[in-house]
């Protein structure tokens, strides 16, 4: 605060120095061309001279205090810069500090892959081949030792030898056995989730907390018994995990080691039926998927529902569109379709520093709109209003925007408009009137289309539309 404060200070010295010294010399030299047109005029006729000297002198006198108004304008357009890379400045500050005092988002843009099912397949092969009558050495034939066939490594293959002596000739067979997994497909897949924003203070993305809940159904398609393996890989950038749990058919799984994802592997009866439930919670930002590709094959069943207590969600391109819609909900129902598209939504969000951005690029507009407004209603209103009242109106207005940057660090950006431009507006009323109620009230409002992001330019032109509706009726009233 010192250090801002002393930075504030220095940058005014250069401005005084700066074009506060090129406007003093604007002035001086005005004035001395002014001096030399009156001298050159009191030569010729000193009656003429004098009356324009009292003329000029009764003008400055009652025009003093707009010049220093004016004056004070410059200023407060210039604190408000100085504030708005005070503000910039911190938030900077914020994001290189090593601690936190509050919670820190740990996940990021979050994506769920779909489940894999694979089923053992074991395919043999016959081979025979004639040897010569002198072969004697069996120990030649190499012998193979694999080990079982495992998921997501390569097809084994188990040899077994055998010579046949027929006549004269040795008949070598070979019996080749191979061994894989092959991808097998769900039955049915249903999917919850449940989105619970959160609304960050400062410059972060969308947070929210997702609860996913999950029942994967399949089955052995096969008339033979075989082992069949479900993988569910765990959720790319998804922070830690918390609530976690992990059922085949409502029996705990034991989860030791999940490197690679949650596995399970059984074998299964011709047409027997497994149900996989997986649930968890965690914390993710900007944007949530669930990715159906990993493999080109036809949806059986599929249903996925989300739920958000908002209703700001957007879909990314190429991302299925729900099935249906309603208010914070919404729903896919896929069966027996194949497609190369994942569901990918989107919570737009716009950072609380890109919005105090914006405040400040608008805040010396408004100061002008503030003195304009309160010129023009005094006079639709017969009221006079002063330089020195015009001036600490448009100082309220400058404070609150001072206040406000310094309260979003404390409390939600909407709130901290409410505290900081509801203290201005008391303070303009008591200053201006009630009779400038209108200055008042669209000095307060102007601000909070801002937290309307995408529909700013329109509030802004609706007021400004109304506020001439209103003088267009005074003026109509004042001159019938």
């Amino acid at each position: 605060m010192i250090e801002h404060l002393e930075f504030v200070v220095h940058r005014l010295l250069e401005l005084v120095g700066g074009w506060m010294c090129a406007l003093a010399m604007t002035v001086v030299l005005a004035l001395a061309a002014l001096a030399f047109l009156l001298l050159n005029l009191f030569k010729f006729d000193r009656d003429s001279c004098r009356d324009a000297m009292q003329r000029i002198s009764k003008a400055i006198r009652g025009s003093w205090g707009w010049l220093l108004t004016a004056g004070l304008l410059l200023l407060q357009i210039y604190a408000l810069s100085e504030l708005h890379q005070g503000f910039q400045q911190r938030l900077k500050q914020q994001g290189k500090a090593q601690f936190v005092v509050g919670d820190e988002a740990g996940g990021g843009p979050t994506t769920q892959r779909a489940p894999k099912i694979s089923m053992l397949e074991s395919r043999e092969t016959v081979e025979t081949v004639s040897l010569p009558e002198d072969f004697a050495n069996l120990e030649q034939l190499p012998i193979w030792s694999p080990e079982p066939a495992r998921y997501g490594g390569e097809p084994t293959i188990a040899l077994k030898s055998e010579i046949v002596k027929q006549g004269k000739n040795q008949i070598l067979t070979r019996t080749f056995l191979r061994n894989r997994f092959v991808s097998s497909k769900l039955q049915g897949s249903d999917v919850r989730l449940k989105l619970a924003f959160q609304d960050p203070r400062t410059g972060a993305a969308q947070l929210y907390k997702a609860d996913f809940q999950a029942s994967y159904t399949f089955a052995n398609p096969m008339s033979e018994a075989r082992r069949i393996h479900f993988s569910f890989p765990l959720p790319d950038n998804s922070g830690t995990l918390s609530n976690f749990r992990f059922r085949i058919n409502g029996h705990e799984v034991p989860t030791p080691d999940i490197e690679q994802g949650l596995e399970w592997e059984a074998e299964l009866k011709p047409g027997e039926k497994c149900v996989a439930e997986v649930a968890y919670l965690h914390q993710g930002a900007k944007s949530w998927s669930y990715d159906l590709t990993g493999r080109r094959e036809p949806i059986a069943d599929f249903h996925l529902k989300v739920e958000g207590d908002r209703n700001e969600l957007k879909f990314q391109r190429g991302s299925l569109y729900p099935s249906s819609v309603a208010s914070g909900k919404w729903e896919w129902d896929l069966r027996n379709q194949i497609t190369s598209q994942s569901i990918s939504l989107y919570f737009p969000y716009i950072a609380n520093e890109a919005i105090m951005a914006n405040l400040f690029v608008f805040g010396p507009l408004e100061i002008v709109i503030l003195l304009a407004l309160t010129l023009v209603w005094s006079y639709l209103r017969y009221r006079r209003v002063g330089p020195w009242r015009s001036a600490l109106a448009s100082l309220a207005t400058c404070g609150a925007y001072a206040l406000a940057s310094y309260l979003v660090g404390y409390l939600p950006l909407w709130l901290s408009l409410v505290v900081a431009f509801a203290l201005a507006g008391w303070l303009q009323w008591q200053t201006l009137g009630r009779s400038l109620w209108i200055v008042v009230a669209v000095a307060s409002l102007a601000p909070f289309t801002f937290l309307a992001p995408g529909h700013t330019g329109l509030m802004l032109t609706s007021l400004g539309l109304l506020v001439l509706t209103l003088a267009v009726r005074e003026t109509c009233r004042r001159d019938a």
